[in-house]
């Protein structure tokens, strides 16, 4: 008897104490309040091959470094954060369901859009096009989000851009939920910190972009496009990348060094996936040895 109340005793230890040891989300106490941020921005000191760039120490409130910032720029797939954001704030229930058709995924295939290779008309929730339009970037997972909201009376680019108006947003306009390039489709690095910081308000956001890996129900896996680039840096939490020729390499990245999480934004990097250049990699790599190691 005294063995059963001693093992009983042990156990009630143990599980008190890992209840008090939960998981940290580095942003979870984050704001999405530009005002609140001290800008003490300077330019790095450093040969980047992104022509636009933004650091900001989330955890003290301040944007540490920043070039030609409010320069407008073609976002191509960081458009997708705007997508997820806009999703979030109009839909609650995430596990309604939505699809997209196999002409849709043709059309997207001549475009040459990155896609997610979602099954045509199979409906997935809205929970996994999420995973699906962050992680591999897929403009099919755009277009069924997009599907969505018209079967519920609303346009998804008209929203995109009301919500962007109300956060704040003074060089941005979207004509398309995929990033695929228009020339009236363009944004900033400001605008596109004040929409980051909002999705990172949402549970949901939060832990999409800081997935590296996920199954849809169906058994589809997606990966992120970051996950070359978090393997090499293990600081690096998740973010999300973007390419068209005209717009070059982009990048998010969200990291913590020294228990404090630090978001970072580059743009116009203007190298080649299909000759190999990953420089907005390189760039991200040569700001953390100079900043950080």
């Amino acid at each position: 008897m005294l063995k059963v109340k001693r093992f009983i005793f042990i156990s009630l230890i143990l599980f008190i104490i890992s209840s008090c040891q939960k998981t940290e989300d580095p942003f979870v106490a984050y704001t999405d309040d530009i005002n609140v941020f001290q800008n003490v921005s300077r330019p790095l000191d450093l040969d980047l091959h992104s022509n636009e760039y933004l650091l900001a120490d989330l955890s003290e409130h301040r944007i540490l470094y920043e070039n030609l910032s409010d320069l407008p720029i073609y976002p191509a797939s960081l458009t997708k954060i705007m997508t997820m954001d806009t999703v979030l704030h109009q839909i609650s229930d995430l596990s309604e369901r939505s699809s997209v058709t196999y002409r849709q995924i043709n059309d997207l295939i001549y475009e040459d859009a990155s896609i997610a290779y979602l099954r045509g008309d199979y409906e997935y929730t809205i929970e996994d096009l999420l995973y699906a339009l962050v992680l591999p970037s897929g403009a099919d997972a755009a277009l069924a989000l997009e599907n969505r909201f018209a079967e519920k009376g609303m346009d998804l680019i008209e929203e995109m851009n009301q919500l962007a108006e109300s956060l704040g947003c003074r060089s941005t306009h979207f004509v398309n939920p995929t990033g695929l390039h228009d020339p009236n489709h363009y944004t900033s690095l400001n605008d596109l910190f004040l929409i980051i910081t909002d999705v990172l308000q949402y549970e949901t956001g939060r832990k999409i972009l800081q997935t590296l890996a996920y199954t849809l129900e169906d058994g589809l896996k997606v990966e992120s496009t970051l996950r070359p680039l978090c393997e090499q840096e293990t600081a690096i939490l998740g973010g999300k990348t973007g390419y068209t020729p005209e717009a070059g390499q982009s990048i998010l990245v969200l990291f913590r060094k020294e228990n404090r999480s630090y978001l970072l934004l580059l743009g116009n990097a203007m190298g080649s996936y299909t000759r190999k250049e990953y420089w907005h990699f390189d760039d991200t790599v040569h700001i953390f040895e100079a900043l950080f190691e």
